[in-house]
């Protein structure tokens, strides 16, 4: 093969490819996004390994559950919320940063305009934003609930369930609910962006 031809071949290659940009803004964005969350949860779940190996609560609170299973309905709350948080804030926004480097390297379709980098921020920022104040909220709800329901002598608020329920537990619902909402509309900014910068010449 001569050298003209090889030369030929990579122009071809490169008409193929279109290679518009080799850096993404918004992958750069959402994998920094996906940093800072994955170091908060690391954080959250290091708070929780102490409190485990340094105190005697939680074999309280689980011969607590063993003699009723209602206790655990706070630690269903704290893990899901741990669980949620992880796997959206961490794990979806990490996902996220490969699709924005797949249409604006891989398909050669940066972002351009007001419109398309406007539902890109709103991805961003209300996913993510929307995902860790409802983690959050969940975690700290779950805690407090365990710590309501334990004894009076372990320093604990010793209430039933259904006060725990009532009182700590209940306020967090409608909350968390909206921020939930927040995140799905995030989530949606960004599908529909994806959408839109694939299939329309609409934005750019």
């Amino acid at each position: 093969m001569t050298i003209e031809h090889e030369d030929k071949n990579r122009q071809y290659d490169a008409k193929e490819d279109k290679p518009a940009t080799g850096f993404s803004k918004w992958s750069s964005r959402f994998t920094w996004a996906a940093i800072i969350q994955g170091a908060i949860v690391a954080t959250l779940t290091g708070m929780l390994a102490v409190i485990t190996a340094t105190t005697q609560f939680p074999q309280k609170l689980v011969e607590m559950m063993l003699a009723s299973s209602a206790v655990g309905f706070s630690e269903v709350s704290a893990l899901a919320g741990l669980g949620l948080y992880l796997v959206v804030g961490v794990i979806g926004t990490g996902l996220s940063a490969q699709f924005y480097h797949h249409f604006e390297v891989r398909v050669g379709r940066p972002y351009h305009g007001k419109i398309a980098n406007g539902m890109a921020w709103a991805h961003l920022v209300l996913m993510n934003v929307g995902v860790a104040t409802a983690g959050i909220m969940m975690i700290y709800a779950g805690f407090i609930g365990d710590v309501a329901v334990s004894p009076v002598g372990t320093g604990r608020f010793g209430m039933s369930t259904e006060q725990a329920a009532k009182q700590i537990l209940n306020p967090f619902i409608v909350p968390t609910a909206v921020m939930l909402l927040v995140t799905v509309i995030g989530a949606m900014a960004g599908g529909a962006e994806f959408l839109l910068n694939h299939f329309t010449n609409f934005l750019h």
